[in-house]
């Protein structure tokens, strides 16, 4: 019997356990093109927050406890294992050192053993082979011996396996990414960048020859082909022949899009009829998730395809693109994801992705092409939810995507409705649902319409639930990014708050305005900490959370990793020297004694993104000035910038549930 209860007040059969037991997430996948043997990388927070490498096929691990395939090169890692000739290499990530991995005649796994000396401040990702001397790989290599954001030396090195040596390759940029051998082994290419450009702003694409010596490669006659510095970007080079590359650019009209390169003609071509408005690919926060993969003539003959994904209205669609003359686009109708990233080839008509689904759980899946059409069949390899979590899929609410415009220029949201088959409503005549706002990180980044059971927690529970993709998120072209550039703590503050307030009136009249929380992580923490702090008006939000927010701009400018040390002077419009006066005026923390909404903050000990004491500074400075009250902080050991531990995960949503119950409804 459907039944009536306040909004908030549901009863759901999703819970913190059931997140926690019923969602797995993937890494990464990656293919051995010798054996086209598909291998995944799978995060168990129930075990230490363990990256595990499994045998897709085999169902088999290929790691054994306490080994862990993940890196912190640039602090996001990504790209942390390659296979090979039925070698498995990954990074372990408490050690930072390289270990191979052999499958022996068994089809079983040997033990990992070491292929890089002991040295825990050296840390190594995106590994290529080199095809004839497969005991060379290039590596990406983070420098930590003087580990100072100023100091930490980025360079692609050779790692000799059978010397276990290492050897320098390419150096002098601030970051390299994506090295890419030709079949033949005589050329590699790469993506470099420059401070103060983040690689979606401004980066370089080079291309060289390649020389073999008795225990490392050499590269000469070094040739940049594509990307500029601060004004185009370029992306995950590949090669589809011995003398063709194929890369991504946003030269021609601020939209990623697919390019090829000629070793042999020495000319750049858009690898499309004509160029598109949409995003082939997003903000490389990680290294190695790849927006295409290359695919075989389905005729039999020697032509070259990809498939790409792209960004349209916040999802991604498929299309099949000739990497030759002449051009053509074939947009791939049945393709049921929100999201599909890692896009690898393997059998030459088959791609394998991970993949996210707005209605249902995604997975690991496999797609085969047949025919001129390309027409696809869709297998999942590996659900992202457990069989325990399928019985909550009538409790999930469906995303609805929705552009709000004001002074003519888009807003992007998603909005979720309260969803529960055992409640037809609230038992308060007239009552609008209570709304939770999420505020992404990045901030160059989005939300994407992905099944999210935490969203689903709260709205099975008789919440709406906001996504902001407010201005300088990616997926919507790097005009709609630029609109962050200087007003970093304005654009996202005013958008999330003008977003609940358009859906709280008329033609919408969604939610209760009244009632409405702010919440988000990290850059999204910076947004839901602002929000409460800076505007004219900080009382519009009745509750919020943070998790590892930043309060203290010019702390974070001095205490930040590489990675991201510019990144402010492009969002804030300058350094702290050259405009300590912005710096101050858009840190929360200096206002914090401004803050009446009750706030949640959320920390972990050990990270290095946004050390503790960024939250410690706003929750001290609260209570200073008499909010005790409506101030909690919670820090959980072990954890670094998010939470990959199940009794965090558990724990963080727990308290996180219990203050919108006390403070918001």
């Amino acid at each position: 019997m459907s039944q009536i209860a306040p909004y908030g007040k549901w009863e759901s059969p999703i819970t913190p356990d059931t997140i926690v037991q019923g969602s797995i997430s993937f890494d990464d996948v990656f293919v051995d093109s010798t054996k086209n043997t598909l291998y995944h990388i799978e995060r168990r927070p129930e075990d230490n927050g363990r990256y595990v490498i499994v045998d897709t096929f085999a169902t088999q691990d290929v790691i054994p406890s306490p080994y862990s395939a993940r890196t912190g090169v640039h602090e996001y890692g990504g790209a942390a294992a390659i296979a090979y000739g039925d070698i498995v290499y990954f990074s372990n990530y408490a050690d930072n050192r390289v270990y191979s991995v052999k499958t022996t005649p068994q089809k079983s796994f040997g033990l990992p053993e070491p292929v890089t000396p002991e040295n825990s401040k050296y840390r190594y990702a995106n590994f290529a082979v080199h095809p004839i001397r497969h005991d060379l790989l290039v590596s990406v290599l983070e420098d930590h011996t003087v580990d100072t954001p100023q100091t930490v030396i980025s360079t692609l090195c050779v790692i000799n396996t059978t010397r276990k040596a290492v050897f320098p390759l390419v150096v002098d940029a601030d970051f390299y990414a994506s090295p890419s051998f030709n079949a033949s082994g005589t050329k590699m290419a790469w993506q470099e960048w420059y401070h103060p450009d983040m690689p979606w702003e401004g980066s370089l694409i080079y291309v060289s020859d390649v020389l073999v010596q008795a225990d490392t490669i050499v590269v000469l006659n070094k040739k940049h082909v594509a990307g500029e510095m601060i004004t185009k970007s370029v992306s995950y080079p590949t090669w589809s022949s011995d003398t063709t590359l194929v890369f991504t650019s946003d030269e021609l009209g601020g939209f990623q899009n697919p390019f090829v390169y000629s070793t042999s003609t020495g000319l750049t071509q858009l690898a499309l009829p004509a160029p598109i408005a949409e995003d082939f690919g997003g903000p490389a926060w990680t290294l190695g998730n790849y927006p295409y993969a290359l695919l075989d003539d389905p005729k039999g003959g020697n032509k070259k395809y990809a498939a790409f994904t792209a960004f349209r209205d916040g999802r991604n669609v498929l299309y099949i693109a000739s990497l030759s003359e002449p051009r053509q686009l074939v947009e791939v109708m049945d393709f049921p994801f929100s999201v599909a990233e890692h896009i690898r080839g393997i059998r030459g008509t088959s791609i394998v992705f991970t993949a996210s689904k707005s209605d249902a759980p995604g997975g690991i899946f496999l797609c085969t092409f047949s025919g001129a059409s390309f027409a696809p069949m869709y297998h999942r390899l590996k659900s992202s939810s457990s069989a325990s979590a399928s019985v909550n899929e009538e409790y999930i609410s469906p995303p609805k995507p929705m552009t709000l415009y004001r002074d003519g220029k888009p807003l992007y949201v998603v909005y979720y409705a309260p969803k529960n088959p055992k409640y037809v409503g609230s038992s308060i005549p007239g009552e609008k649902p209570p709304c939770i706002v999420g505020s992404h990180g990045g901030p160059t980044s989005m939300e994407a319409q992905v099944l999210s059971w935490t969203k689903m927690y709260y709205t099975s529970r008789g919440y709406a639930w906001l996504d902001v993709n407010y201005g300088g998120s990616s997926g919507y072209g790097r005009e709609y990014i630029s609109r962050l550039a200087g007003n970093w703590g304005v654009v996202d503050v005013q958008d999330c708050q003008d977003a609940p307030k358009m859906l709280a009136a008329a033609p919408h009249a969604l939610i209760d305005g009244a009632r409405v929380a702010l919440r988000g992580g990290s850059a999204g923490g910076f947004t839901t900490l602002a929000a409460l702090s800076i505007p004219q008006d900080t009382s519009y939000f009745k509750a919020a959370a943070s998790s590892y927010g930043i309060s203290d701009l010019v702390s974070l400018a001095q205490f930040t990793h590489k990675f991201e040390l510019k990144y402010m002077d492009k969002l804030l419009g300058g350094s702290p020297q050259e405009i300590p006066e912005v710096y101050a005026a858009r840190s929360p923390v200096n206002h914090a004694g401004r803050i009446t909404s009750p706030l949640l903050v959320l920390q972990g000990d050990q990270d290095k993104v946004v050390p503790p004491e960024q939250s410690e500074k706003i929750v001290n400075t609260i209570i200073e000035h008499g909010g005790a009250d409506r101030v909690e902080y919670h820090i959980f050991q072990g954890e670094g910038h998010g939470w990959r531990l199940a009794t965090t995960i558990k724990a963080a949503l727990q308290f996180e549930h219990n203050w919108y119950d006390k403070k918001l409804l």
